[in-house]
């Protein structure tokens, strides 16, 4: 069980390594975070979906709430976690919630081939430069943030929120 730990630990600083790369701004001293990264207001993003069609945040935000899933096709934690945001975007919060997939930096072949297999039922976007996992301050693989109805991030954590129904107010 030890081993399982150090494992994710090790992936975590690894993630957080590969998200902070030279094309991440760097920030003065007291200045202000930028959107989604530390703050309570989420940052906008274009990106492509499977079939190619870009897909921007901006249209949802204040209208419905949002959750979006960093994940990775190789990362154990975000292959388990599959079938519950499957049940969120198929189930009775379906009505009340907008699901976004974003793979982080891999091929769209490989992408694909992951939500066949596993049977992923919610949008997925790639993210293939990273520049969404940057913007949202995203240090490890998996990372959910809930962006409430209100357009703010109402949650952000590398695990599922216990109960997503009442960080909705449902």
């Amino acid at each position: 069980m030890r081993h399982r730990y150090a494992v994710a630990a090790l992936l975590v600083l690894l993630c957080g390594a590969a998200l902070a790369g030279p094309e991440r701004p760097l920030s003065g001293a007291g200045a202000a975070a930028a959107p989604g990264e530390g703050s309570d207001l989420p940052a906008d993003f274009t990106l492509p979906d499977l079939e190619g069609r870009a897909v921007t945040l901006g249209p949802f935000l204040g209208k419905t709430p949002v959750l979006l899933v960093f994940w990775a096709t190789w990362c154990p934690e975000c292959k388990a976690a599959i079938p519950e945001i499957n049940a969120m975007a198929t189930g009775p919060l379906a009505e009340k919630l907008r699901i976004f997939g974003l793979d982080f930096r891999e091929s769209r072949e490989k992408v694909a081939l992951a939500v066949k297999s596993r049977g992923i039922r919610y949008p997925v976007l790639l993210d293939e430069r990273g520049q969404a996992a940057r913007a949202y301050g995203v240090v490890g693989i998996p990372t959910y943030v809930l962006i409430g109805r209100d357009g703010k991030v109402a949650y952000r954590e590398h695990v599922l929120p216990a109960d997503i129904a009442s960080l909705l107010g449902s």
